[in-house]
């Protein structure tokens, strides 16, 4: 059974608490209580408890004015998402990615991205803030730790039976916003307004 890496929803209230959207305030602070309060649970268990949070990179790629979106298909593995387009790749991080505690997020992030994604070409990540969103039952139990990354060349995406891809330009992406998960339209007001 898989198991993800979380952590305790009320080590987290001075951070998050009242606080919908992408949060900018204290980032080190939060990335700190992460690495050092982090724990793996069972993932059907997290996913209906929302007294942990799974903490889940999310990177935006970006190819000058495109940003790379995905859209789950029905074999994706979260059903209350398919259908749903995203511009964040990442996803839960695993105990194999802790193989030094301090590097677990990075590590997980990477590897999530590798699985996902081919990138001819990648840039730096820049963190932009944590997502934060209580207002449905997914939302409840995740947080997001949101990124851009700079891509040049193609990208593609390696799941095809759970995921399809292509780039897209803002004023395109804002056409799709009722189709759009939740935390991508957070992630696209809160780093492009």
């Amino acid at each position: 059974m898989e198991e993800v890496l979380v952590v305790k929803t009320e080590k987290l209230q001075k951070y998050i608490r009242g606080r919908v959207g992408l949060i900018t305030s204290s980032p080190d602070e939060l990335l700190r209580l992460i690495v050092d309060e982090h724990e793996f649970l069972p993932r059907p268990m997290a996913e209906e408890d929302p007294g942990y949070r799974q903490i889940i990179p999310y990177v935006l790629l970006c190819r000058g004015e495109e940003i790379f979106a995905t859209r789950r298909l029905n074999k994706g593995g979260e059903a209350r998402l398919h259908g749903k387009l995203s511009v964040g790749i990442g996803g839960h991080i695993n105990p194999v990615d802790e193989k030094d505690r301090e590097k677990v997020l990075l590590r997980g992030l990477e590897r999530e991205l590798t699985e996902e994604v081919y990138l001819e070409k990648a840039g730096k990540l820049i963190p932009r803030g944590v997502i934060n969103d209580d207002s449905n039952e997914v939302g409840s139990v995740h947080l997001g730790l949101c990124f851009t990354m700079a891509v040049e060349g193609e990208v593609s995406v390696r799941e095809t039976e759970k995921l399809s891809g292509a780039f897209y330009t803002l004023p395109e992406l804002q056409t799709q916003w009722d189709n759009m998960e939740t935390w991508t339209q957070i992630a696209l007001k809160g780093i492009f307004g």
